[in-house]
């Protein structure tokens, strides 16, 4: 089970990528088993830490990959 980027790549650890107009590197990509979601935490441009949480096998969330390292 996984995350998307809207071109439907799978999101993983690593990815620089863009996300509200803004540029983001992912820092982790967990499943929830529970729930059947995924929690996305990213570092933005500030250095700052943030959460956000996707439905499994979903696309359209405004992600959008830059590269992978």
């Amino acid at each position: 089970m996984c995350g998307f980027y809207d071109d439907e790549q799978k999101i993983k650890k690593g990815d620089n990528a863009t996300f509200k107009g803004q540029s983001i590197t992912i820092q982790t990509a967990k499943h929830i088993k529970e729930n059947k979601t995924m929690d996305i935490v990213y570092i933005d441009k500030n250095k700052e830490e943030n959460l956000v949480n996707i439905p499994y096998q979903t696309s359209g969330y405004g992600f959008e990959l830059i590269n992978r390292s």
